[in-house]
């Protein structure tokens, strides 16, 4: 027993590839020397390998089995205590590779290697949120979330946590930073002060812009920013869009209070949770040759047509050209949205 538990010490220490060609060297020399010393019982070397893979997994069907003292013996001091030995430590480490690239996983230590996904930075209860909806909202689309946390916040097989910090370049290529459809910076949370947490937000910012001049796709980054006041330092960061949390709130708050509901008018255009009507993005066909074509077109359909990207009178110019491909903002649901292309 001491010998062997020296050995299996030993074993653990070796690689697995390695481990993996000192099994296959062992069922191949015993299969040799079964079939010598038991040729009437194995018919063939395949058999000598089926039988002693049976019997080294502890499965032992009982069909075939050593009947000569040499045989009998061999089996008694090699292929059992060292078979089995083998066997299972290879079996142990296959185990405990996948225990350990979940860990990982769950720490995020591993790199994550898909593309078209949304990289959130920053974990809070708004970033909670607009996780939720993205996984609702895009079901085919992965999130990467990097942090610092000591574990992922959320188990989902579409959900990767990248642990580090945003300004390090190496933890943008673990996140594949590169390769997503838009990176979502969220004001920190555990800073109180609204001039310390959009500093580090353009930290942030002001690396993933440092990042992208190195590479040949334009990183879309939407930022989170809690004074007005520093709009224009994030407009040199060249961040695409922000939004202004404490500033949208308040307006919202006093547009309610004077007119009531408005907030739930809202709540149902950005977040209803559910396949109602809400703010939906769209491309101009080739047929639509004004936006008075697009608005009659879509109004047939149940489709408000509500906006030119940010331009939000559209009423005022129906009789201007529409170029095919214009993003357009409507109000739909699911099943108007499908009826726009004849779904």
């Amino acid at each position: 027993m001491y010998l062997f538990r020296k050995l299996y010490l030993k074993a653990i220490k070796i690689k697995f590839i390695t481990l993996m060609a000192v099994t296959l060297l062992f069922l191949i020399l015993n299969a040799w020397i079964m079939k010598a010393l038991e040729p009437q019982t194995f018919e063939s070397y395949l058999h000598v390998i089926w039988w002693l893979m049976t019997t080294m997994t502890t499965v032992g069907y009982g069909d075939v089995s050593p009947v000569t003292p040499a045989g009998r013996l061999w089996t008694m001091l090699v292929i059992y205590p060292f078979g089995i030995g083998i066997f299972g430590i290879v079996i142990g480490m296959i185990v405990d590779s996948f225990s350990k690239h979940k860990q990982m996983k769950e720490e995020g230590k591993l790199m994550y290697k898909g593309q078209n996904h949304y990289v959130i930075i920053g974990w809070s209860l708004k970033s909670k949120e607009a996780v939720k909806e993205l996984l609702f909202e895009e079901p085919d689309t992965d999130l990467v979330l990097i942090d610092e946390l000591e574990k992922s916040p959320v188990t989902h097989e579409r959900f990767h946590y990248i642990n580090g910090s945003a300004t390090d370049s190496s933890t943008l290529d673990s996140a594949g930073i590169s390769r997503s459809k838009a990176v979502l910076i969220f004001a920190p949370a555990h800073i109180e002060d609204m001039d310390l947490a959009d500093g580090k937000t353009l930290l942030i910012a002001s690396s993933i812009e440092e990042y992208d001049t190195g590479t040949e796709k334009n990183i879309y980054t939407i930022a989170e920013i809690l004074n007005k006041q520093h709009v224009k330092m994030f407009k040199h960061a060249n961040i695409d869009e922000f939004v202004l949390s404490q500033h949208s709130a308040s307006h919202l708050m006093a547009k309610s209070a004077r007119h009531h509901g408005t907030s739930t008018v809202f709540d149902k255009l950005l977040n209803n949770g559910n396949r109602d009507a809400e703010l939906r993005e769209i491309r101009s066909i080739p047929e639509w040759k004004t936006y008075r074509d697009a608005f009659d077109r879509l109004r047939q359909k149940n489709v408000l047509l509500l906006s030119d990207q940010k331009d939000m009178n559209v009423l005022q110019k129906l009789d201007e050209p529409l170029a095919p491909g214009t993003k357009l903002y409507v109000v739909c649901d699911e099943e108007s949205l499908g009826r726009i292309w004849g779904k």
